[in-house]
């Protein structure tokens, strides 16, 4: 058994270095397989990945289904299937291996395939509430500013609200890289965490209110009380030091960036809980955003343009990922078009009635 184990644990090291260098996965990514793998071999007890049956594979699904996370909660219908989807491809490339080729097949890795009902409705979410540009303002402008710690706090919803930025590049932003004379910022992905590394200018978004002014006082702060340079970060973390009674509290800004978007979360939930708004996560003002581009956006050309200052490189990854209507805006739409054709329908029949031809929006074209 213990060389089961050594040999288990050798060729996922091999998987995951080959996931980071030839397919060039982030660390996130290939730490999620890990722990999937991991998920897998806590199962197996200890056999060899070689004694792989396809039995074993609808025995682990069903494991899945129905084992508790360490908090006693079953785990949820999309970690199951991402589990699943990072067994399969961990066994499509076992089947390339020597020492595995001959004891598991392509067509044996389909055995971890999700359900596809499951992972059609993953697949298909219904619309996930998000604030809308105007309940964002409204938070940020009832945020208190006192201390140096909220005025961050401040500059930090500002700072998403104008860039859209994910939490992790806001977290990784540093001073060069904002550019307040043209209002932009200039993601280096060599620098700052962009997802897959990739190196693009943001213009803030014309979201309106204080945002801009909130972050250049609180930029204008940094360099003229706590003498910030270009290379720090845009939103330190918290210092924590011994206090005057001799506790560990919070005794002014570090000059690092957060380690964990956790913080940003509880910044952003709290800042809508405040104001009796329900609470959103960082990410969904991306969606907010996309919202506000109904109000700007009237080309093609415009609307691949506000594509772009999200990151996108594809304006259908707008359009699917973040896209999405309201059901009540979704009725509200459908039922103003309803009630516009028939309201040409009546002036057809009216025209009929008299004499007079269908209207311009309804007469055919020229053949």
């Amino acid at each position: 058994m213990v060389r089961n184990i050594s040999d288990n644990l050798r060729i996922k090291r091999k998987y995951l270095i080959w996931l980071r260098q030839a397919k060039g996965l982030s660390e996130a990514s290939v730490d999620r397989a890990a722990a999937s793998i991991d998920v897998y071999l806590d199962w197996l007890r200890g056999k060899d990945f070689r004694q792989f049956h396809s039995e074993k594979a609808v025995a682990f699904k069903r494991h899945l289904e129905s084992n508790r996370t360490d908090r006693g909660k079953p785990r949820s219908g999309s970690t199951v299937n991402g589990i699943l989807r990072d067994l399969r491809s961990f066994m499509k490339w076992l089947a390339d291996q020597a020492g595995y080729r001959s004891r598991i097949r392509h067509s044996d890795a389909d055995y971890f395939s999700p359900d596809r009902k499951s992972e059609q409705g993953r697949r298909g979410e219904l619309y996930k509430p998000h604030p809308s540009p105007e309940q964002v303002a409204h938070a940020i402008g009832a945020m208190p500013r006192d201390t140096v710690f909220e005025r961050r706090d401040r500059a930090l919803m500002a700072f998403l609200f104008l860039t859209g930025a994910r939490e992790r590049t806001a977290m990784s932003t540093r001073l060069c890289h904002l550019d307040l004379a043209n209002a932009c910022v200039n993601f280096d992905g060599k620098l700052v965490d962009t997802k897959f590394g990739k190196r693009f200018t943001v213009t803030f978004f014309p979201v309106g209110g204080p945002s801009i002014d909130i972050l250049r006082d609180w930029v204008e702060e940094l360099r003229r009380d706590h003498l910030w340079g270009p290379t720090d970060p845009l939103l330190p973390k918290t210092a924590v030091g011994v206090g005057a009674t001799g506790g560990f509290e919070a005794v002014g800004l570090a000059r690092a960036p957060w380690r964990s978007p956790t913080p940003l979360v509880t910044i952003f939930k709290g800042a809508f809980e405040a104001v009796g708004l329900p609470t959103y996560g960082p990410h969904s003002i991306r969606k907010a955003l996309v919202q506000l581009s109904n109000d700007h956006c009237r080309t093609p050309e415009e609307f691949k343009a506000w594509s772009q200052n999200l990151g996108h490189e594809e304006v259908l990854t707008t359009f699917m990922n973040y896209g999405s209507v309201a059901v009540g805006r979704q009725v509200e739409l459908i039922q103003r078009m309803g009630n516009a054709q028939a309201g040409d329908l009546d002036e057809v029949i009216d025209d009929a009635s008299t004499g007079g031809g269908p209207p311009a929006s309804l007469s055919p074209g020229p053949r």
